[in-house]
């Protein structure tokens, strides 16, 4: 008798300990969702129209991406291109800092350029005439898109705010998973979990919109959101970098200077023209090859990139190549950068979707989408809680 006594107190206990628990989520989910959710609906959006910004990018270019090509035509040096470019935009400070030169000779050039960190555009250039064919601020919008996402166009302050917000979403998609997860698994709970009701009121079709598809995206939220943690916290951003034989940014940033050569005084640098030939010559499989200028004229290397495919952010088969811009010789980093540029470009890959192709990205969209929506459906089951309307009592 004492021992069935027990036993019966020993289940009830734990089912009181079951609806505690759920209780705390409940309320710690309410909360946070109240305090972080319009920020989490800007950030996540935002994230979520980035995902297609290369295929936007060159749709809004159209025909400008290509020119009418005759047999026989010889291409413009790429540093004449870009002289003629900064020349042309001298008055307005506009300034060329990468191009983006295609073996289809078909393909115009594209020169990517901004005024002061800001006002960036991609201008398209005849390689064959030197003409500008036109010229789209779809950078600038995507580079907006991009800061609201991760700093809310508010500098070290935003990116703060967006850094905290991340990591309570990342604690409500948890606390999601446990309030979604039955007391008791059921025909009926199955049911109510895995499936939409039919038939029912806006409150209840509301419900199952953040209860439902809340779940189905759950487990690539996470994912997405470990991603983005790591890039906005250095701590993080170190463990991962270490953990796969990286090494953080910061170090890999000092590192990466130390194989650069020294500035020598009156010796010439070979074109970038040049720099393009041979990397042409050295990597013939790639499509694309984007040349960038960042470090100024007194920089002692050319930073390339070659791929099938080169986009705002990312590449199809692409592979970053440091050249001498004395010797025009591949600088070989050691095996510890190799890596963390790996593990950064995975990261970032994983982060926006670029992991499986038009696969992936379609499958980030959607899961950005839903994401976007839990914080509005979850305000709008709140607000139906608390003003439900009582029953009124019926006098016989």
């Amino acid at each position: 008798m004492d021992k069935d006594l027990h036993n019966l107190q020993k289940k009830h206990h734990k089912k009181r300990g079951k609806t505690l628990v759920k209780k705390i989520t409940g309320w710690l989910h309410l909360w946070l969702g109240l305090i972080s959710g319009l920020i989490v609906f800007v950030v996540v959006l935002s994230g979520t129209l980035f995902v297609f910004c290369d295929e936007i990018i060159d749709f809004v270019a159209g025909s400008d991406k290509y020119i009418e090509y005759r047999e026989g035509q010889q291409k413009i040096d790429a540093d004449v291109l870009i002289a003629q470019f900064n020349a042309r935009h001298k008055e307005v400070g506009r300034k060329a800092f990468y191009i983006d030169e295609y073996k289809d000779p078909e393909r115009s050039f594209r020169i990517a350029s901004g005024i002061k960190r800001g006002g960036f555009s991609y201008t398209y250039v005849n390689p064959y005439t030197g003409n500008e064919i036109g010229s789209t601020m779809s950078y600038r919008f995507f580079y907006v898109v991009a800061h609201i996402h991760s700093q809310l166009l508010l500098g070290g302050f935003g990116k703060t705010v967006v850094g905290i917000s991340s990591i309570i979403f990342f604690i409500q998609l948890l606390g999601g998973l446990i309030l979604w997860w039955p007391q008791k698994w059921t025909k009926a709970t199955r049911t109510s979990s895995f499936k939409f009701k039919r038939g029912v009121k806006w409150k209840r079709r509301n419900y199952d919109l953040h209860n439902v598809l809340g779940f189905y995206v759950v487990i690539p939220a996470i994912f997405v959101t470990i991603t983005g943690l790591i890039m906005a916290y250095e701590v993080l951003e170190s463990f991962t970098q270490k953990t796969f034989g990286g090494v953080p940014a910061v170090e890999a940033r000092k590192l990466s200077k130390k194989y650069e050569p020294p500035f020598v005084e009156g010796k010439d640098f070979i074109t970038m023209q040049d720099a393009i030939d041979i990397t042409r010559i050295r990597h013939p499989e790639n499509n694309q090859v984007r040349v960038s200028f960042f470090g100024g004229d007194d920089s002692t290397i050319y930073s390339i990139l070659v791929g099938k495919f080169i986009g705002l952010k990312s590449a199809i088969d692409g592979h970053d190549i440091t050249l001498n811009r004395y010797t025009g010789n591949e600088i070989e980093m050691p095996e510890i950068l190799e890596n963390h540029e790996k593990i950064e470009h995975t990261n970032f890959d994983l982060h926006v979707g670029y992991w499986g192709g038009y696969i992936g990205k379609t499958i980030t969209f959607i899961v950005g989408i839903i994401c976007s929506s839990l914080p509005i459906t979850g305000v709008l089951i709140w607000w139906g809680r608390r003003n439900k309307k009582k029953p009124v009592a019926v006098v016989k």
